[in-house]
């Protein structure tokens, strides 16, 4: 404060006074200049003199001015250091003011509340009687548990040899009846007939002595897993189908067809090729004897001769009339009375095929039901 007062009152008036003597001082200095360049012999000299004045007087002029000019700068400078100052307290002074007024707004709004009584306690309050641990005992895990539980999806291939299947097929409807009512959207379709056997077919070689003068019935084509397809309506049909289908692909030996009769020309184009045996469905069927080189059919006995252990004679409980003759490739033990029990190796005559992979036959003049995915078909020729 006191360095802007002595700006104010002493250098600065200094400087405008030194500013002004030097003004009337140039004057002076020009009108002798000038006067003595007129009057002057020695025009070189007193042009000489001249500028060594002009010289001076600027030099004096610009120092005054720079001198005066400082200190005007520094009196600037002061008096902003001053206003920031200023302008820090006003600011400090505003904000007293506004936490003086926050303090009176709490202190009005406190007036106007109550005081509350808050009983403090533990929130964790550990038991009276401490609980006895629970032994932990391990109860096995069945992974079988949730297998007939959502919406299987169906895979492929065919039937494990290794090991049995997991599952059975369900329970035979009775009298004929379908699992699902007629009104059900899920009901499975119609089955398609299967071919009826003529009551003149031989099924044994026993009865293959014909006359020479009769002609052999029509060639039969024993036809394979002829069960219709059905629509998914529960994993469990949809299971059964499947193991059914699966479990009938084999080799197939033969199934007593008579040789065809010798009005029919015979040509030497071989037959058509057969479906893969891995494939099994309604349209499938049993590959017919490949024709010798002569354009002959091999006789079926020589068929029969080879080493074919179920080519034999059929026991005489077998029934007349049946659609084909299967061989168990799994044990199984009947659930219910009216189901057979068999072991491996067990030889079956089927005489019905229901659509839900189940099937009636007879074994040892025991007439039964057992599961289709259970067997294998045997077919092999006979005269």
């Amino acid at each position: 404060m006191a360095e802007l007062q002595m700006l104010l009152e002493e250098e600065i008036p200094a400087g405008r006074r030194a500013l002004l003597d030097s003004f009337t001082n140039l004057e002076r200095v020009a009108e002798y200049c000038e006067s003595n360049y007129v009057q002057s012999a020695d025009k070189v000299r007193a042009l000489e003199e001249t500028k060594s004045y002009t010289t001076q007087s600027l030099a004096s002029v610009a120092y005054l001015i720079n001198t005066l000019a400082n200190n005007v700068l520094q009196m600037l400078d002061i008096q902003a250091s001053q206003l920031r100052r200023m302008e820090s307290s006003v600011n400090h002074i505003s904000q007293t003011v506004d936490i003086h007024k926050e303090k009176v707004a709490r202190r009005e709004i406190g007036i106007l509340t109550t005081n509350k009584n808050t009983a403090r306690s533990h929130k964790i309050i550990a038991p009276a009687n401490l609980e006895r641990p629970v032994r932990y005992i391990r109860k096995p895990i069945d992974y079988g548990v949730l297998d007939d539980t959502g919406h299987g999806v169906k895979v492929g291939g065919g039937l494990s040899r290794s090991n049995p299947p997991t599952q059975k097929p369900p329970s035979p409807p009775r009298a004929g009846k379908g699992i699902l009512g007629c009104n059900s959207p899920y009901r499975t379709l119609e089955p398609v007939r299967p071919p009826v056997v003529p009551n003149d077919y031989a099924s044994s070689p026993t009865r293959n002595n014909t006359g020479a003068g009769q002609l052999p019935s029509p060639v039969r084509t024993a036809t394979l897993n002829q069960r219709p397809r059905t629509h998914p309506s529960s994993s469990s049909r949809s299971s059964s189908r499947e193991n059914s289908g699966s479990g009938s692909v084999g080799v197939p030996i033969a199934v007593p067809t008579p040789s065809p009769p010798s009005t029919f020309p015979v040509t030497d184009t071989p037959p058509p090729s057969q479906p893969s045996e891995t494939h099994s469905g309604p349209d499938d069927s049993l590959p017919t004897p490949k024709p010798s080189e002569d354009g002959h059919v091999e006789d079926d006995s020589k068929v029969v001769e080879y080493s074919d252990p179920y080519a034999e004679e059929d026991p005489p409980w077998a029934p007349r009339n049946y659609l084909e003759k299967v061989v168990a490739v799994y044990d199984y033990t009947a659930d219910k009375e009216d189901e057979l029990s068999f072991q491996e190796g067990a030889i079956i005559y089927v005489v019905k095929k229901n659509e839900d992979g189940w099937f009636e036959g007879v074994m040892n003049a025991t007439t039964g039901l057992f599961p289709g995915n259970y067997v294998e078909s045997i077919m092999h020729y006979a005269d």
